[in-house]
C-alpha cells in the first residue's frame, strides 16, 4: 500500500497526462521486450525472472490508481 507522503511525490508524474503517457509507452516497450524473453526462456529460472518482471511492470501501470487511492484514503486515528 502506498503511503500519502510518497503518493504526493508521485502525483505530478501520474497527473500530468503527457508525462504519464510517455512513461506508459516506455513500460509497454519494456513489457514487449520481456515477453520476447519469456517466450525464449530456456530454464525455469529465466521463466520465473521474466514473470516477475512482467508482474512488476503491470503493477507500475496501475500507479495512477494507487496514487489516487492513497491520496483519497481516510486516515483513522
Amino acid at each position: 500500500m502506498l503511503d500519502k507522503a510518497l503518493a504526493r511525490k508521485l502525483a505530478p508524474i501520474v497527473k500530468d497526462k503527457r508525462q504519464w503517457e510517455a512513461l506508459k509507452e516506455y513500460l509497454n516497450n519494456l513489457k514487449t521486450l520481456e515477453l520476447q524473453v519469456l517466450v525464449a526462456a530456456t530454464s525455469e529460472l529465466d521463466l520465473f525472472r521474466s514473470q516477475g518482471k512482467l508482474s512488476f511492470l503491470a503493477r507500475l501501470e496501475t500507479l495512477p490508481e494507487q496514487v489516487d487511492e492513497a491520496l483519497n484514503r481516510k486516515d483513522y486515528e
